[in-house]
């Protein structure tokens, strides 16, 4: 189902006044993990906010991966949920590529390379990115253990042939 951003129903808030109001512990929030982003936040206020790189959005996110439109951050009745606008890079949630998907605690959400990790409240800590195997590793470490490997192999099969 395709929609035009202005003619997308809103998402129904209870109370008109709950928007403007801060929660105990914060709003849910969305805070940066990736180079260009890190600890920036993202609040998910009652109702529905745009993401993309487009200055018309409610929330501007400068990085080229992003889409002009990309998504819908949505926060219904504390229900928090992402919905992907047909971006050119995709909207992911734990590494799994997502048309819409409902949050909860310590998600990871990437905007094409923007990458952020989702919280039930805003406590205002900082999160640290999170390793991603060999993905997170520098490739000289890898590099050096395989260096390592090869070195190990040669001098056991010199010591089997003298």
């Amino acid at each position: 189902m395709l929609f035009q951003g202005q003619t997308t129903p809103d998402p129904v808030t209870d109370d008109l006044d709950a928007a403007d109001q801060t929660p105990p512990g914060g709003h849910p929030v969305l805070v940066g993990v990736s180079a260009n982003f890190r600890q920036q936040r993202l609040s998910f206020r009652p109702g529905k906010r745009s993401v993309g790189r487009q200055a018309d959005n409610d929330i501007v996110l400068q990085d080229g991966s992003v889409s002009a439109q990309h998504a819908w951050l949505v926060n219904e009745r504390g229900e928090c949920r992402v919905v992907n606008l047909l971006s050119t890079n995709g909207t992911w949630v734990n590494d799994a590529k997502v048309h819409e998907a409902v949050l909860k605690e310590g998600d990871h959400v990437r905007f094409g390379r923007a990458e952020f990790v989702f919280h039930q409240r805003d406590d205002g800590s900082d999160v640290l990115p999170r390793q991603r195997g060999f993905r997170g590793l520098p490739w000289r470490w890898v590099g050096v253990a395989v260096a390592i490997l090869v070195l190990a192999v040669i001098a056991r099969i010199l010591l089997e042939t003298a």
